[in-house]
């Protein structure tokens, strides 16, 4: 991957006199990845589209707090529309409404209402919803290439149920969220696990998963969801238990990762209200996701290493 040595001191100088108005905003190209550009007109709606919809204000801080990671965001979702176009996955019959819905909810009572906040901001609509569309036709390009390599063992998860009714004491239900970040060359990793805390105190947990995780689930605030105890590996299922809710654990460092785990909740089951079958197909999933999970960043990674990248 080629990027220049000086990328951060032109960011920086492209920002120093940033103008909030659009109309009299010059679009230019200000990344060259392979075939595809990125301009700054989308840069600039990145970080506005981030600060609108967290609530902050616009400030010149806040800015400059979003943008390098809003270029790295960008750079990923290029790489990823590539991709899904190579694979003939970014067409009209990916349907967003359903999954746009569902994160609406977190900011206005309808989607009309949700898309009138774009508009009353000056913020394009249609480059929020082409990410959205990129993203699931990634999943989609995951699974397709990935789905037959992700090998359950029915016999692993019949001995987990087992444990799940057998052992009552450890009947635990967690409601999880995640933040997963990728580890760079051209940062500290203490660095960069003193920056992700400090985000998470400011901005809080969910917040901080949408604007800086690369995990899937980054845009659901990271939220995993309830995941029983015996879904979860022995590593992870540790930490958690040390966990009270709303605290967030400390770095799990993975291969090219770095992840973070928050406990929203935990609660105990009635070993005689337990549906076999549904915590039979979650623990199922949870293992299916994980894997997938991994799958996504170990291409994506692979994918941005022979990419040409070049800021203009």
């Amino acid at each position: 991957m080629k990027i220049k040595e000086h990328l951060y001191l032109i960011l920086l100088f492209f920002f120093i006199n940033l103008n909030y108005s659009y109309s009299s905003f010059q679009s230019k190209i200000i990344v060259n990845i392979d075939d595809q550009i990125i301009t700054s007109y989308e840069l600039k709606n990145k970080i506005k589209t981030n600060i609108i919809l967290n609530n902050e204000n616009m400030t010149q801080a806040n800015i400059d707090k979003l943008k390098n990671t809003s270029l790295k965001n960008l750079i990923n979702n290029k790489l990823k529309k590539r991709e899904v176009i190579k694979a003939n996955l970014f067409n009209d019959e990916i349907d967003t409404s359903d999954f746009i819905k569902r994160i609406s909810k977190n900011y206005a009572n309808n989607l009309e209402e949700f898309k009138n906040i774009f508009e009353i901001n000056n913020l394009s609509y249609d480059l929020y919803e082409e990410e959205i569309k990129i993203e699931l036709a990634w999943q989609q390009l995951i699974l397709g290439i990935y789905g037959k390599k992700v090998s359950i063992d029915e016999n692993e998860v019949d001995e987990e149920l087992k444990r799940i009714i057998d052992n009552k004491k450890n009947l635990v239900e967690f409601r999880l969220s995640e933040i997963e970040i990728q580890i760079t060359d051209n940062k500290n990793t203490n660095d960069l696990v003193k920056e992700i805390q400090n985000l998470i105190d400011k901005e809080g947990f969910e917040n901080t998963a949408i604007k800086y995780s690369i995990s899937l689930t980054a845009m659901e605030g990271g939220n995993l969801g309830w995941i029983n105890a015996e879904a979860l590996s022995n590593n992870i299922l540790n930490i958690v238990n040390n966990l009270n809710p709303e605290e967030v654990s400390k770095p799990i460092f993975q291969n090219e990762t770095i992840l973070f785990i928050k406990l929203n909740e935990k609660k105990k089951l009635d070993i005689n209200k337990i549906d076999i079958v549904k915590t039979k197909d979650r623990i199922i999933n949870q293992k299916k996701n994980e894997i997938l999970n991994l799958f996504s960043s170990s291409h994506l990674s692979k994918i941005r290493n022979k990419a040409s990248i070049e800021i203009k």
